[in-house]
């Protein structure tokens, strides 16, 4: 059985408005899917959850070169070709969740 799949997520020709639309809303749903996993840890452990305050932080960071990127785009009057795809790849064993 192949362990590894590709999904293709965006593939296209986006203005800046539309890729700020697209790409931001993704990124603050991680952002907000990793905020409720480190409450979730407070109030379950009494201490966060290492990962997703590290997640939180390359996140955030990532958004701040995205806005650059579009300010950039729009600046020049260009469009963005955007192509993302999803890599999932299968573990040996369930991985317990604390």
């Amino acid at each position: 059985m192949e362990t590894t799949k590709k999904i293709s997520l965006i593939e296209g020709n986006y203005s800046p408005s539309e890729a700020k639309e697209m790409l931001l809303d993704l990124y603050h749903k991680n952002i907000n899917f990793n905020k409720v996993k480190n409450f979730s840890s407070q109030i379950r452990f009494g201490e966060d959850d290492k990962t997703a305050v590290e997640n939180i932080e390359n996140l955030t960071k990532a958004v701040n070169y995205l806005n650059q990127l579009l300010k950039d785009a729009q600046a020049e009057n260009k469009n963005l070709v955007i192509k993302s795809v999803i890599e999932i790849a299968y573990e040996n064993e369930l991985q317990t969740v604390r």
